[in-house]
């Protein structure tokens, strides 16, 4: 039965070809991105935030750890900022002498009371210069720091707030402080101090230097740097950074909740990866990023498909127009000849005629059914259906069905000699016999009366090679590479006539035995005739 539109049921048959190549390529391709083992976003972000969270811990730390320190010399020094001025008010005695010499007495009972009321500080007596002159040290050994000079440039300001506050003002409370000396002893760093002017302000004959973090100050400060406050501040800024920690991990795991359920949606859709043999790596980023380059990668093959499949339907509803065409007409043409003359018509004439007509009508419908196997086939929807048979059986049940034909054309149609193997293949039995009905098809069409068309079978190792032979025609060598082409035919071809062929049987043959795996050759001269040879597994 020929079918009222054979176009639309063509795009038909595509589209859904389409759809289920589609399906099959999203669901079996697989995500593949480089990188280790997947880890939640949540997890990742937090331990990439963790040593961040360290070093600021470290760094917050160092800084208390200074300025608490500064801040213990600010107060220090703010303190006992008066302090030289007011034991150069209260001493009895004068420090230095009218020649600017030093009192060794009153720096020796200046020492004793000074170390009684505050062991930290050192008191030492300066020149007008700068240069130490005596001191209130217990030097122990140590050296002695008389002779050392101090750069006064470097606490003038001490001075100013000196004489601001001695005319009863309060210059120390504008005074950034701490403000550093140096420290007279050998190989010491600068210091907190407090400086008064010994003699006249207008003409000083020396000065009262006191350091007010003295040695024995640091080393009770040096002590304390490991005591159990700093280590309980360190534990605090420990279980504070844990606590930041947790709260962050809280709190990234609710926001990325959304992205971990769309990266498992995308999981449950592709199937298990175990079975479907995705390859998951990273976090959700990653697998999604690599999801869009798959799903970009099956557009474009998606793309590429639609544009080969729309130049295959131009080329087949052009080719289609041509090849029914020629039988639809042959077939409207007797038909109408046979209405329009009636009775007139001889009745041999008339049932030559019907018989034309009917052999038309049953070429017109191997053509169509040529043409949608071969869109089965290109589609993909045909699946090979292995089972295991005596090719040579298969061969001798080939041959002869198409005895009578070859007898008919004048053709010896045979199975060559020693092609009588026992060997079992495994293949679809059904295509196989398919493949085997075209090509011999195809020998008997282009082979004259008087020819030979001859079947052979070889054992070749793992295979059992097929051969199909003619004594016909013969095909041009630049016209090999097309022979399995849709529609292909030469100008000898066409001079045979329009009924020879449809131009799909040997397309139909490659696309079988491509599902097979198998590889077939073709050896061919003009006149000379044609071989094809195809081969296929031995069953184990």
């Amino acid at each position: 039965m020929i079918p009222r539109d054979l176009n639309q049921a063509r795009v038909l048959l595509d589209a859904q070809a389409q759809y289920d190549q589609a399906t099959a390529y999203a669901q079996n391709r697989p995500i593949r991105d480089a990188g280790s083992s997947w880890q939640p976003l949540h997890i990742r972000a937090a331990l990439v935030i963790l040593p961040m969270l360290l070093l600021l811990c470290a760094v917050m730390l160092a800084l208390l750890r200074h300025y608490s320190a500064q801040s213990a010399l600010e107060s220090s020094q703010r303190m006992n900022l008066g302090l030289a001025r007011y034991i150069i008010e209260h001493q009895p005695t004068r420090l230095l002498d009218g020649s600017g010499q030093p009192d060794g007495a009153a720096m020796k009972e200046l020492a004793l009371h000074v170390m009684m009321i505050n062991p930290s500080v050192e008191v030492y007596l300066l020149d007008a210069g700068g240069k130490v002159l005596a001191h209130a040290l217990d030097l122990a050994g140590g050296p002695d720091p008389v002779g050392q000079r101090v750069d006064l440039a470097k606490v003038r300001r001490l001075l100013a707030v000196e004489s601001a506050e001695s005319a009863g003002s309060s210059g120390s409370a504008d005074l950034r402080l701490p403000i550093f000396g140096d420290d007279p002893r050998p190989g010491s760093s600068p210091n907190i101090v407090s400086l008064a002017l010994v003699g006249a302000s207008h003409a000083p004959t020396g000065y009262l230097y006191i350091v007010l973090n003295g040695q024995q100050q640091q080393s009770v400060t040096a002590t304390l740097a490991n005591s159990n406050t700093l280590r309980e501040v360190v534990i605090g800024l420990i279980l504070a950074t844990l606590l930041a920690m947790t709260v962050m991990l809280i709190a990234l795991r609710k926001l990325t909740r959304p992205l971990r359920e769309l990266t498992g949606e995308l999981r449950d859709f592709r199937g298990d990866t175990s079975d479907s043999g995705v390859a998951e790596s990273g976090d959700e980023i990653s697998i999604l990023r690599a999801a869009v380059r798959a799903m970009q990668q099956r557009i474009a093959d998606q793309f590429k498909r639609l544009e080969d499949s729309d130049s295959q339907r131009r080329e087949l509803l052009s080719n289609i127009s041509h090849d029914l065409r020629t039988p639809l007409s042959s077939i409207q043409g007797y038909m109408e000849t046979v209405l329009v003359r009636g009775e007139q018509i001889d009745h041999a004439v008339r049932a030559q005629h019907l018989k034309t007509a009917l052999r038309h009508v049953a070429l017109l419908g191997r053509r169509i059914s040529d043409l949608f196997e071969l869109s089965k086939l290109d589609a993909g929807r045909v699946e090979p259906k292995y089972e295991v048979f005596c090719l040579a059986e298969l061969l001798q049940d080939v041959l002869q069905n198409y005895q009578l034909s070859a007898q008919q054309r004048g053709i010896v149609l045979n199975l060559s000699a020693g092609s009588h193997l026992k060997t079992r293949v495994s293949a679809d039995i059904a295509l196989i016999e398919r493949v085997l009905q075209n090509l011999i098809d195809n020998a008997l069409r282009y082979t004259p009366s008087g020819g030979e068309v001859s079947l052979a079978l070889q054992a070749q190792g793992p295979l059992i090679q097929i051969s199909v032979s003619d004594t016909g025609t013969g095909i041009a060598i630049e016209h090999l590479p097309h022979i399995f082409e849709r529609y292909w035919r030469t100008d000898e071809i066409e001079a045979i006539g329009p009924e020879a062929n449809s131009g799909l049987g040997l397309a139909i043959v490659k696309r079988i035995l491509d599902l097979h795996s198998s590889v077939v050759r073709v050896q061919s001269e003009l006149s000379r005739g044609t071989r094809i040879e195809f081969g296929l597994l031995r069953a184990v």
